[in-house]
């Protein structure tokens, strides 16, 4: 099976900035020394310290960077700060990089191969790595075997979210991500509602409708920086919970798959059993409402996502 056509293979890397004056330079330079990037979008979120000094700094050396801000330069999340870059984009691919993390050289080699092998996919995947793990490719950050050798390389978007469903594991981390512009454009970007889980919601939309294909999975293709500002030590059971409730609504109840009801019904309620102390309180919890609700799912997910939305 070889449908390998010539792309033109060029992307815009988008990077929200607040407040990373100390790892912004490292995540810059990751991305401009790889040929595949035609342009590289920072967006300054309102930081307050000197990263908007060095955004300005870096458009001032390089062609091809662009500095975007909100206006009155006001922090409006990094939900918005994509959305903003993703719609000032001009190159026909679309990848995301966070401004505390780095790509690798291999970052898109695959990935164009992907592409030019299979005209079809609108979004290919690949794996990263956390920083402590670089030498431990065993701890890799996302799935490490190719789903469709499994379910075939013509499965739906449906079939394929399916499985991914199934498998109920991480697959892919946003800096592993690369994106047809249109594909993307097609679909309601980043909810900016969300302040957490906001690329989670995200894909979970696009999973629906997209055909996804792994890319470079054996090893990594970003490092991820954990430190003591990373927005992921925020989250929580109830930023879970909006993000469900996000995504029910952007979605429909109605419009939901057999499969996605019986998984959000089984988060939700897993999500709110974490509120009980003791093991067998939340279990208890867990097992009674879920047989209760599964006559009734619809119901139960419409007047979830209604009254987290409402709070």
């Amino acid at each position: 099976m070889n449908n390998r056509i010539s792309i033109e293979f060029q992307v815009s890397v988008v990077i929200p900035v607040y407040n990373r004056e100390r790892f912004l330079m490292q995540a810059v330079e990751s991305a401009l020394i790889l040929e595949e990037v035609g342009e590289i979008i920072l967006i300054d979120d309102g930081s307050s310290d000197g990263s908007l000094n060095l955004c300005k700094k870096l458009v001032k050396e390089h062609a091809n960077i662009i500095l975007l801000q909100h206006p009155g330069g006001i922090n409006k999340g990094i939900s918005a700060s994509r959305n903003l870059g993703i719609n000032n984009a001009s190159q026909p691919f679309i990848a995301f990089l966070d401004s505390d993390d780095w790509y690798l050289p291999n970052r898109f080699f695959r990935g164009r191969e992907i592409f030019e092998e299979f005209p079809k996919a609108d979004v290919i995947y690949s794996s990263g790595i956390l920083e402590e793990n670089q030498d431990d490719l065993s701890k890799i950050y996302g799935l490490n075997f190719d789903i469709r050798k499994s379910i075939g390389f013509n499965s739906s978007p449906k079939e394929f979210y399916e499985k991914v469903i199934k498998i109920n594991q991480i697959i892919f981390q946003t800096n592993g991500i690369t994106i047809k512009k249109e594909f993307l454009l097609k679909h309601k970007l980043f909810d900016e509602r969300l302040k957490l889980h906001e690329d989670s919601e995200l894909w979970m939309r696009l999973l629906r409708n997209g055909f996804f294909f792994a890319g470079e999975i054996e090893k990594p293709v970003a490092v991820i920086r954990r430190h003591e500002n990373n927005t992921i030590t925020s989250r929580s059971a109830a930023s879970a919970l909006k993000m469900n409730a996000v995504f029910i609504e952007n979605v429909g109840v109605s419009s939901l798959y057999n499969f996605e009801k019986v998984n959000l019904l089984k988060t939700i309620i897993r999500h709110k059993s974490k509120s009980y102390p003791g093991k067998w309180k939340r279990r208890l919890y867990y097992y009674s409402r879920f047989l209760l609700w599964s006559f009734h799912q619809e119901y139960f997910l419409n007047k979830f996502q209604k009254n987290i939305l409402d709070d």
